[in-house]
């Protein structure tokens, strides 16, 4: 709509009449960034009348489209650049009846050969690479890690937190964080992209933000308190001081899991071809993770001992993690945008 001006009367809302109008200007920008090259020659490809179809709970316009009769089928190039200078994390997936997905493309990587599928590792790599690409762009995922790690150098006492002795113990607490966050949004990334559980995908993105919000309250308790008094704290508090970090990043990794499978599914998994690409992509997943927790780690054990970091960096980062969270919960439960990212 941004790019061909497809909601005429400017109301918000695309419907079907408004669409058809344009098909022509649809047809004509997908023709001049999606071009197939038979051994060099650019095919003519015959386009089919546009229809709507349904995909995780959004309204998608379809356009198909056919080769020419006298293509050699071992020489295609494809090069495809549709939306990908409007939106950097825009994809393309090519895939087949026979094997599933078998590339990814990318503004970085815009043209492939399609000569018949790709090598498993190839096909795995490429997934391996959309698992770590979603966990670094997934910022309610990181804001999520961010949120259970910034006191994890850090241990509650009576008089306010106070620096953990060891470095070992950090390691050790935050160790047990990603692990059991890992465990949690495997087990529901597997369900949900085997089809076994399905969770309505507002109610999935709008808890996803609400387990940011209550992590990063958390936070902002410093002192061990009494137990005399443990029925009248905030549920956020009260759960600081009956559940470990872990505990929180297991429960609620439990629905960030069903965010990943709704990412996963957005790059065409089929049900028929499901290991390779579950595995691959939460083996990325992981890793983008790991890489993120790498960085931050030496820098929290470094500036655990200093005030700044416990009585700056943790409580008013804690406080800016709220504040964007609130905005994507407030986002995807009302269907509004006014959030940066």
């Amino acid at each position: 709509d941004e790019l061909l001006g497809l909601d005429a009367n400017d109301d918000g809302k695309l419907t079907w009449g408004e669409l058809k109008d344009r098909e022509n200007n649809l047809i004509r920008y997908v023709e001049s960034r999606l071009v197939i090259t038979d051994d060099g020659r650019p095919a003519s490809l015959r386009y089919n009348a546009l229809s709507v179809n349904r995909h995780q709970d959004e309204g998608y316009a379809v356009l198909g489209f056919e080769l020419p009769n006298h293509v050699n089928s071992g020489t295609l190039t494809l090069e495809y650049r549709v939306l990908m200078d409007h939106d950097p994390l825009h994809r393309c997936l090519t895939s087949s009846p026979s094997d599933g997905i078998t590339a990814v493309m990318s503004r970085d990587r815009p043209q492939i050969r399609l000569n018949g599928p790709v090598s498993f590792s190839t096909h795995a790599m490429s997934l391996v690479a959309e698992g770590a690409h979603h966990i670094w762009t997934g910022y309610d995922h990181l804001l999520f890690l961010l949120a259970l790690l910034l006191p994890a150098v850090l241990r509650r006492t009576d008089h306010g937190w106070a620096p953990v002795v060891k470095s070992s113990d950090s390691m050790r607490e935050i160790f047990k964080v990603v692990t059991a966050f890992t465990a949690a949004h495997s087990l529901t990334l597997s369900a949900a992209a085997l089809g076994l559980v399905q969770l309505p995908s507002q109610l999935v993105e709008s808890s996803i933000a609400a387990s940011i919000i209550i992590a990063a309250l958390a936070n902002l308790r410093s002192g061990n308190g009494g137990s005399t008094t443990t029925h009248r704290r905030p549920v956020p508090q009260l759960l600081a001081a009956t559940m470990k970090p872990w505990t929180i990043a297991f429960v609620f990794g439990l629905i960030h899991g069903f965010g990943f499978a709704g990412a996963l599914n957005d790059l065409g998994l089929s049900h028929h071809h499901s290991a390779l690409p579950l595995v691959a992509f939460n083996t990325g997943v992981e890793l983008g993770q790991l890489a993120c927790v790498a960085a931050f780690l030496p820098l929290a054990i470094l500036l655990r001992n200093t005030s700044f970091y416990r009585r700056t960096a943790l409580p008013l980062g804690s406080i800016a993690i709220i504040l964007l969270a609130g905005g994507w919960m407030t986002e995807r439960l009302f269907e509004v945008s006014f959030m940066p990212f």
